[in-house]
């Protein structure tokens, strides 16, 4: 059964989190069985992990070169791991792949968050053992479940998250397996050129995208988010809108929204809001040769708050996720709010990082998979340290007594707020393109009025091009901007709604 993601992601990309993969030079039951049973138990809902056989580690890093196995013990590997499996109570049996990587064959054991938690394992694999013990993941180490740690485990097993249960009211026509088989090439499975000789029903089940008997198999919710074009039959409101409020009244307001799978949505709002919303100054300050590049909002800041909005919604709430830009700040605004386990000291310490349990931990994976998040708790993190090195003042965390929804503002950085003191670039330090020039414009436009020269100027040319006044015209053509005045004192500003 072929792996929903590649084998070089297990070992050089690291786009699963050290702590759900580990690795074995070679087949070793007694610890094998004892990580399979901690990874299908699943206590920090992270949907398990995957054991790399055939790969020597340091300190939890593959060391490569890989070692790989022979491949003519993998038919007796097999047969010793179903052996072995009767171990664990109840049965649990993980998915096997044989990957090919450098010449070396490795197996790898896929281990899914099992339906059947918790489990427990005996604590030597022996015909005559028969005391079993609970086992779970502690870090990058298995270790035995006992105290408030196997309180937690059962407590754990009795909730799934919502992105993995099934959907009683869904079809699995409702999947597009167009959608499916474009997500597995973008990650480099190998499942990707498996799935051109199969149907949907048996693409959704290697991707554990499908619940219950044959007889009556239904799509879970993380399958309909992300592979379905019609997600608001069953989400209503799951989408993004980003407005633009130049004027506190709300005149001349402009609203744009997102549809459809919700990694379409992330990627092509954050694409929006670059292209139209981001804008570069280049300082030059006098007497210093070197200059200073800073951005209104620094995208990578915006990507990991509003990623972090998508991964921890709530789904079932009727509301979408709203981006407003103002001339002194913007907001990203979502639902519910932070989890309790985040304090109002560690809110207003900045110090935000979940104890608590993931709402959907399977929308998290995908996503890191496909480069739109850095991982569980670092997305706030790293938007203050892409905000500090922008030189921007810290964002504020607004919410409400019971929690119910969040409000992220991010001041613009105070320098552009009297931005004719200084340049503003896009893309600065290589010839444009046309596109490219395109962008500049509307972004450069986005703070003010500008005649043909002055754009030129602030874009960093000498004079208005032949080029750039019919980058001008066309944007004139497309109605996205407008031109005032005379051929001489003509001022170009943004097309309002």
């Amino acid at each position: 059964m072929a792996l929903p993601i590649s084998i070089e992601a297990l070992l050089k990309n690291r786009v699963i989190e050290s702590n759900r993969i580990e690795y074995k030079r070679s087949w070793n039951p007694r610890e094998c069985i004892r990580t399979i049973c901690a990874f299908a138990n699943d206590i920090e809902n992270l949907d398990g992990g995957y054991i790399v056989i055939g790969v020597e580690e340091k300190n939890g890093i593959p060391i490569l070169p890989v070692k790989g196995i022979n491949p003519r013990e993998i038919d007796d590997i097999e047969k010793d791991l179903l052996n072995k499996c009767h171990f664990i109570e109840p049965f649990y049996f993980p998915r096997i792949e044989k990957c090919d990587y450098e010449g070396k064959t490795l197996l790898v054991l896929w281990v899914t968050a099992g339906e059947g938690r918790p489990y427990k394992a005996s604590k030597e694999i022996s015909k005559n053992q028969s005391e079993k013990y609970y086992y779970i993941r502690h870090g990058s180490k298995t270790i035995q479940a006992d105290g408030n740690s196997l309180k937690e485990l059962f407590e754990n097993s009795s909730r799934i998250p919502f992105d993995d249960r099934e959907n009683p009211f869904s079809k699995i026509s409702d999947l597009d397996l167009g959608l499916i088989r474009e997500h597995l090439k973008k990650i480099g499975s190998s499942l990707y050129e498996q799935s051109k000789k199969m149907d949907i029903i048996e693409v959704a089940q290697n991707m554990k995208l499908l619940s219950g008997p044959r007889e009556r198999l239904l799509p879970r919710n993380i399958a309909l988010l992300m592979f379905s074009e019609n997600i608001e039959k069953y989400f209503p409101y799951a989408h993004i809108e980003i407005v633009d409020m130049p004027d506190p009244t709300g005149k001349n307001m402009t609203e744009k929204t997102f549809k459809g799978p919700i990694q379409y949505q992330l990627s092509e709002a954050l694409q929006y809001i670059q292209n139209y919303m981001i804008s570069e100054m280049i300082i030059k300050s006098e007497g210093i040769i070197e200059t200073e590049r800073i951005w209104n909002y620094p995208i990578n800041a915006i990507k990991e708050i509003l990623a972090n909005a998508v991964y921890h919604r709530d789904y079932q709430i009727k509301e979408p996720i709203t981006f407003i830009r103002t001339p002194s700040y913007i907001e990203i605004k979502s639902f519910p709010g932070l989890n309790r386990s985040i304090t109002d000291e560690m809110i207003k310490n900045l110090d935000i990082r979940s104890a608590g349990e993931y709402r959907n931990r399977r929308i998290g994976n995908f996503l890191k998979e496909l480069r739109l998040t850095e991982g569980r708790n670092t997305g706030i993190p790293l938007a203050i340290e892409q905000l500090k090195k922008n030189k921007s003042d810290m964002p504020l965390f607004i919410t409400d007594i019971e929690r119910q929804s969040l409000v992220v503002r991010i001041p613009i950085n105070k320098r552009f707020l009297k931005n004719d003191d200084f340049q503003i670039r896009i893309n600065p330090g290589k010839q444009r393109t046309q596109d490219e020039l395109k962008t500049s414009i509307l972004a450069l436009l986005s703070t003010g009025n500008y005649s043909a020269s002055m754009i030129a100027k602030k874009l960093g040319y000498k004079g208005v091009s032949n080029a750039m006044r019919k980058v001008l015209q066309d944007l004139i053509a497309d109605g996205r901007i407008n031109i005032k005045g005379s051929y001489k004192s003509s001022v170009y500003s943004l097309q309002k709604a």
